[in-house]
């Protein structure tokens, strides 16, 4: 089994030792890759990497462990090391250098510290013949101690002229420091990683994004060499030595890990053309704004430019020299546009709909499919796309896109995906936090969506199928539903759905961005945060359901329409004053009713014995069967009254407070169990604001009935 042992010091006991702040940090990372990739870890951190713990790992620690020649050893240092600078000390250079363990005595390096020479002595005792030995320190320079001629370096400290130290002995054994002679070993804190360190764990990472299960140890410490080369601008390059016998050889690598957006995400793809995916993810988009988020949409299907027309159209803006997502894909394509890269840049276009932006919403930042000059281009790179099955190239160019909207303050990501067999849209799909597939109902649609899965599955190692959802859109009749995707109400797992009715005037006018269509009073939007509310919770327990707009924002900004159409309260006034009146006459019909089925049986019951039957001008039997009737009405009628008093009151209200959006929006924002009219009855102004959507619902000509959520056979 391969063995590893692992240690990391940021600060000493000794006052005189300066602290890092990376070390820990380092060798607690490279713990958790060499885990994963099923090595036996010994951590040792800070107070835990005492001389005498350091000694015994290496002694007798590993040669426990590591009972066969072939079993790899990795030993990874990341601290301080000391150089004795004395004229006394060159006469043997590898006692003159040192590895500083938690409890290192400067002014004892023998007796406390870890010479070089004699770890090496106690590591050529190792059965192995595959060892690593991984040093992010250096052995000179940063600090010295009162003169004492020793100096203490590491990340920051220049190496030593000579470093014949690191000579080692064996068979299939390599040492790598973190830089050369006369270099410096710095920590980047940018990274939280020493750069040697930051380099290691990005060649893993590349190594285990190319499905490689192992890595040949001289091309790990190649790229290594090169990766800090790069990143220092030739300023550190790591030292290699490794022993004349033996042949190289192999570490494993940790599995690759679930590659997830940097930003919450929402990802589209459809069954088939036409089934309305690029209207939900630009509902999507706007719902988020509508809660004041800044939304990045990116429009990841450049083969039919996706939502980049309708947002371009919308807002008036032309994508011009912008570099389109089109861009990102050329830059690892053999395909080129026609337009210098010197000559786009980076913005993304605002295509925010006038009614957010009134409102004071958050932003939707366009990043548009591509150029319509580039459609032949365009053509050349979807056709390569297509023949690349590389996950590792796809997912460099969403992260490129995505660090593009994060820089530009993006919160949140809408991915408008391209053709279910797009490598680009699988890993979109596979990825996002709350992936859809959007499908249409008619015949072969169910089957669709099972290609579109089990592409996911090829392409993708440990997808999980239960997480995407299904959206059977723009639904004609239940008829239809039941006919193409199942009986309602019965299912496998995994086969459950949620579906949008169709009205064709509705989408219409939505898609034309009609005015009337705001801020999530219309039903189409309504039903659609129900949706997007309803998957959060399957799929993410809830994370993100405060991205989206509550009930009560919804609420607070449709009613925001009643300040643009005053005549409308003042209607809805005189209609509820004209029934008070009607209620208050059938209360008094009601009552004298009443008055006299109770004085008819008042009669019957004081009446002698012998005239009972006689005694009221009613008969008992009718004048009992009038008082019960007339009470039950007259109790109706008063919670009526009570009813229409309760309406009149928040209407009252809603156009005392309609002068101002601001005035408006304040009131809607009181809670809904405070105020001063509702205390007798807590849910009455719920109720009420319920019974004003409703009403202003049906001021609309058009209405449509919610969707819903089935499961279906399999």
């Amino acid at each position: 089994m391969p063995q590893a042992l692992v240690i990391g010091i940021d600060r000493y006991a000794a006052k005189q030792i300066p602290a890092l702040t990376c070390a820990v940090n380092d060798a607690e990372v490279v713990s958790q890759r060499l885990e994963s990739a099923g090595f036996e870890v010994v951590t040792l951190t800070n107070d835990g990497a005492t001389r005498r713990e350091i000694y015994r790992e290496l002694e007798v620690g590993l040669n426990q462990r590591a009972t066969d020649e072939d079993d790899p050893v990795l030993i990874y240092w990341s601290g301080h090391g000391m150089s004795d600078l004395r004229a006394s000390a060159d006469a043997d250079k590898g006692w003159s250098t040192f590895l500083l363990p938690f409890d290192t005595d400067i002014d004892q390096p023998l007796a406390s510290a870890l010479p070089v020479q004699q770890v090496w002595a106690l590591l050529n005792r190792l059965r192995t013949r595959r060892l690593l030995v991984m040093l992010d320190t250096c052995f000179s320079g940063a600090f010295a101690g009162d003169g004492r001629g020793f100096a203490i370096g590491a990340k920051g400290a220049a190496a030593a002229a000579t470093d014949d130290f690191l000579q080692m002995e064996g068979h299939g054994r390599i040492v790598v420091s973190a830089c050369g002679p006369d270099e410096v070993a710095r920590e980047n804190s940018r990274h939280g990683h020493g750069n040697f360190t930051h380099a290691l764990l990005s060649v893993l990472d590349r190594g285990v994004d190319s499905g490689a299960g192992d890595a040949r140890v001289s091309s790990l410490i190649s790229d290594v060499r090169d990766l800090v080369r790069r990143d220092t601008r030739g300023s550190q390059t790591p030292s290699l030595h490794h022993a004349a016998q033996g042949t190289d050889w192999s570490i494993p690598l940790p599995p690759p890990a679930p590659y997830q957006p940097p930003m919450p995400s929402w990802a589209f793809v459809g069954t088939s053309g036409g089934v309305g995916k690029t209207t939900l993810a630009m509902m999507t988009a706007e719902l988020l704004a509508e809660s004041g988020n800044n939304v990045l949409y990116l429009d990841a299907d450049i083969a039919q430019h996706g939502g980049t027309s309708e947002w371009c159209q919308r807002a008036h803006r032309d994508v011009g020299r912008v570099r389109t997502f089109a861009d990102h894909v050329a830059a690892h394509s053999r395909s080129k546009t026609r337009t210098p890269s010197r000559q786009l840049h980076d913005g993304l276009l605002d295509v925010t709909p006038d009614y957010l932006k009134r409102f004071d919403c958050g932003k939707i930042m366009l990043l548009p499919a591509a150029r319509v000059s580039d459609k032949l281009f365009v053509f050349d790179l979807v056709a390569e796309i297509k023949d690349r099955r590389s996950n590792v190239a796809c997912r460099q160019i969403l992260d490129s896109a995505f660090d593009r909207g994060i820089r530009q303050g993006a919160t949140c990501v809408v991915i408008d995906c391209g053709a279910q067999f797009d490598p680009l849209a699988i890993n979109s799909l596979t990825a996002a936090h709350h992936p859809f597939i959007v499908a249409a109902a008619r015949a072969g649609a169910k089957d669709q969506r099972e290609t579109i899965l089990s592409n996911c599955t090829e392409t993708v190692e440990d997808f999980n199928r239960l997480r995407v959802e299904t959206v059977v859109n723009r639904v004609p009749s239940l008829e239809a539903l039941t006919k193409h995707w199942g009986q309602p109400g019965f299912g496998a797992p995994g086969m459950s759905f949620h579906w949008v009715p169709f009205d064709r005037k509705l989408f219409q006018d939505w898609e034309e961005g009609r005015p009337n269509f705001e801020l999530g009073y219309d039903e189409l939007s309504q039903t659609w945060h129900s949706i997007l509310v309803t998957s959060d919770r399957n799929s993410c327990d809830g994370l993100h359901r405060d991205l989206l707009p509550s009930e009560w924002d919804r609420f607070s900004k449709w009613a925001l329409w009643l300040t643009t159409n005053p005549g409308w309260a003042e209607l809805e006034m005189g209609r509820l004053r004209r029934l008070g009146r009607r209620a208050v006459i059938a209360l008094t019909v009601w009552l004298a009713l009443l008055g006299t089925a109770l004085t008819s049986v008042l009669m019957h019951v004081t009446a002698p014995s012998g005239d009972k039957d006689d005694a009221g001008f009613l008969p008992q039997w009718l004048a009992v069967s009038l008082l019960s009737v007339a009470a039950l009405f007259l109790l109706g009628n008063c919670l009526g009254l009570l009813m229409l008093r309760r309406r009149r009151r928040v209407l009252g209200e809603v156009m005392k407070h309609s002068v101002s959006a601001a005035e408006l929006k304040k009131w809607f924002a009181v809670p809904l169990t405070e105020g001063p009219w509702w205390k007798i009855w807590q849910s009455s102004r719920r109720a009420a604001i319920e019974w004003l959507h409703e009403r202003v619902v049906a001021a609309r000509e058009s209405q449509m009935p919610s969707g819903t959520t089935y499961e279906v056979r399999g």
